[in-house]
């Protein structure tokens, strides 16, 4: 079986465009677990990789400025 090509997507777009890469990897996420397709693992690391990138751009300015 081929890797959701979706995931894949979202693993890319979560460290270039962390809102996008959070989505996508929320949808490629429930796509591989209700059609029991590989690629779970990649959009669960591109749930956390947006996150995490995320919490740092929102988060340094917010603690430089204070």
């Amino acid at each position: 079986m081929r890797v959701n090509g979706l995931s894949i997507a979202a693993l890319i777009c979560a460290v270039l465009i962390p809102p996008f890469g959070i989505l996508m990897g929320h949808i490629a996420w429930s796509q591989c677990r209700r059609e029991q397709r590989p690629g779970a693992g990649l959009a669960l690391a591109a749930m956390i990789v947006g996150y995490t990138v995320l919490l740092v751009v929102c988060g340094l300015p917010i603690i430089y400025f204070a």
